[in-house]
């Protein structure tokens, strides 16, 4: 499957929520960042676009880049962890 493929076609909000617990907001979720000491919920998800944003530290990116941020992974590892766990 191509990069492309899996950054849209796997769930980052199901990606996300098994690393952080996630606050409904009105079109948006958002957490505590987990890549900065965070205590205002900067951590923003967009289930409507599939990608993810951080206003304090300014990380950001698809299921590929949280995957590669979270679990230290390169992006060709983290490619292949979405494609066996998500069958695409």
């Amino acid at each position: 499957m191509s990069p492309e493929f899996i950054q849209t076609q796997t769930d980052l909000t199901r990606i996300v929520s098994k690393h952080l617990k996630l606050e409904t907001g009105r079109r948006i979720l958002k957490a505590n960042c987990p890549f900065h000491a965070d205590s205002s919920d900067s951590f923003m998800v967009s289930p409507a676009k599939n990608i993810f944003k951080c206003f304090g530290c300014g990380k950001e990116g698809g299921p590929i880049e949280f995957v590669m941020a979270i679990e230290s992974k390169s992006y060709d590892e983290a490619v292949k962890s979405l494609a066996l766990e998500f069958g695409v």
